[in-house]
């Protein structure tokens, strides 16, 4: 399976992006503000090609979906934040285990990427909070 096209990747970031979004006040980025980047290249390189093949087909089923469950005429990215949110959860609540799991994978997928990211990594150092119990000592082997 070829890589991402410039197309794919904007509809694919767009559906994460909406998974996981920014919030205003807290120290966690939203995804659309990591570069996941590196992250796509190496799921290029390692993932099953069913895998792969199954993430297409998710992003592109998502991005023109608004079409039917919302009755909007245009992608996904084009949609008000609130009518992405709408959307995914008809989704993710639609009867048809296809659909469901469309969303569950991208799902999945964002949170992948999410924690791969080490400007989030950071913030889940096993010592960043107070009171953290020090880590065992190692104990030598036999």
């Amino acid at each position: 399976m070829t890589s991402w096209t410039r197309t794919e990747r904007r509809w694919r970031d767009a559906l994460l992006a909406a998974m996981i979004p920014a919030r205003a006040g807290q120290q966690l980025p939203g995804l659309q503000d990591l570069d996941t980047g590196p992250f796509w290249n190496e799921v290029g390189r390692t993932a099953p090609p069913l895998l792969r093949f199954a993430l297409r087909l998710a992003v592109w089923a998502l991005t023109w979906l608004p079409l039917l469950v919302l009755g909007r005429p245009r992608g996904f990215g084009a949609l008000s934040r609130r009518d992405q949110d709408r959307m995914l959860q008809r989704v993710a609540s639609s009867q048809s285990y296809l659909l469901r799991q469309l969303v569950q994978t991208l799902r999945v997928m964002a949170c992948f990427a999410y924690f791969k990211a080490p400007e989030v990594r950071s913030h889940f150092t096993p010592n960043d909070h107070p009171g953290a119990p020090a880590p065992a000592p190692e104990t030598p082997s036999p």
